[in-house]
């Protein structure tokens, strides 16, 4: 133990020891505050950026969409401004969890297609720094540079449904123009598909799409729901006209409506005259039989249509009156199917509008290649074998005017490329 004058002589020094330690504490406290402040606010401001580059890339996706959506026929200003503004939240994931995001989107009367994003979250000191959170805003601009027809679309909208479905090795052939299915898309075994676009508002199945298909798309209303299908007598109002059964010779209709059940075989032809024929009894074609007729439309009232054999269908649509541009159409009730398996299933000028039926497509060989353009527009679409649907799309010159809200009609349904402006 140390004792006496020594004891005191280190107490003392202790004493002076003691402040000078606490000063360098609280200096070394002082210094690394800042160095802290600085580490958390570089920290702070690189996730800024990449909240800023996630809203940008959501704005810009969201545009695009709305630019493409906005062009289809039958969608309104505030259908395509409400599917990009949820589109673009998608987009941002958990970052709409962590702070308070919104996007506007507006149509331009250009054609533009605006998508405006608005995020605020919090900063230091409970928003003190900067007062109220920290504030993203950012802006993406796009618009359509080239128009693309309707040429093919599938009505239903079912989730879990295949609106369109292709399987064996079919293939549906539609260069230049748009293939849409309100609900899913399916391409199976050997099958594939070749469009200027191939759009669903559901999700694509198998991977033989050119180009990608563009998934999550917005639906396209029937666009012709407001029409009125109905024949100018009712069918229950007619004797029945039984079965008539040709295996040769010509058998000529003029328009009206017909409650004969006609099967032809053989060497058989059906022949249309020109004008609107209402069919009340079913319609079989086998053989090398034959059905025939321009400036027409077959309305197929609760019936059958099969094409089977080597049949021969050249058919162009109506050119004048209430369903010019029509070339097949059935009525909203008929679940009844019409098939095409021919191999000589050669002209189908005009648009198939089966609103709440199934057009098959069977047949080992093109169908319609020889028309100058075909819209088929169907609650299902269905394509097996080694068919191979053909959809033209050259409008230019037609003697069957394209009906408003498909085809080239109603500013086109479908628009790529597309651009950003800014």
């Amino acid at each position: 133990m140390v004792q006496g004058p020594y004891r005191s002589s280190l107490n003392w020094a202790s004493a002076k020891l003691r402040p000078k330690r606490g000063n360098v504490t609280l200096l070394t406290a002082l210094a690394v505050l800042p160095v802290s402040l600085a580490i958390v606010g570089a920290v702070e401001l690189t996730s800024l950026s990449n909240e800023r580059a996630l809203m940008q890339a959501a704005a810009d996706a969201a545009a695009l969409a709305g630019a493409q959506s906005r062009t289809i026929a039958g969608t309104n200003d505030k259908s395509a401004t409400e599917f990009a503004q949820k589109f673009a939240l998608g987009q941002v994931g958990d970052f709409a969890r962590r702070a308070k995001v919104r996007f506007v989107a507006s149509d331009g009367p250009d054609g533009s297609f605006t998508v405006r994003g608005y995020a605020t979250r919090h900063s230091f000191f409970g928003d003190f720094v900067p007062r109220g959170g920290f504030k993203i805003s950012v802006q993406s601009v796009a618009e359509a540079l080239v128009k693309q027809p309707l040429c093919i679309l599938g009505i239903d909208a079912t989730a879990g449904n295949f609106a369109i479905s292709s399987a064996g090795s079919s293939k549906i052939t539609a260069k230049g123009c748009v293939v849409h299915s309100n609900a899913n898309h399916e391409v199976r075994q050997l099958a594939s598909i070749q469009a200027g676009t191939v759009r669903m508002t559901g999700t694509a199945s198998g991977t033989a799409y050119s180009p990608l298909p563009q998934t999550g798309a917005l639906a396209i209303p029937d666009p012709f729901i407001d029409r009125t299908i109905q024949a100018p007598v009712t069918c229950a109002s007619l004797p029945s006209g039984g079965l008539q059964a040709h295996s040769a010779g010509t058998v000529t209709l003029s328009p009206g409506v017909h409650k004969t059940q006609y099967k032809m075989s053989g060497t058989a032809t059906l022949e249309l005259l020109p004008g609107e024929h209402y069919f009340c009894s079913d319609l079989t074609f086998t053989d090398s039989s034959r059905l025939v007729g321009e400036d027409l439309v077959m309305v197929l009232m609760n019936v059958t249509m099969m094409v089977d054999g080597n049949a021969y269908v050249s058919l162009e649509g109506r050119t004048v009156g209430p369903w010019a541009g029509f070339v097949i159409v059935s009525n909203r009730t008929s679940t009844k199917h019409v098939s095409f398996k021919s191999t000589q299933i050669d002209r189908l000028l005009g648009t198939i509008y089966l609103p709440n039926t199934t057009v098959y497509v069977t047949a080992p060989g093109n169908v319609a290649q020889d028309s100058q353009w075909s819209v088929v527009v169907a609650r299902y679409v269905i394509t097996s074998n080694s068919s191979n649907l053909v959809i033209n799309s050259d409008y230019d010159g037609s003697p069957v005017p394209v009906p408003d809200g498909v085809g080239n009609r109603a500013g086109g349904a479908d628009s790529i490329p597309l651009r950003l402006r800014n």
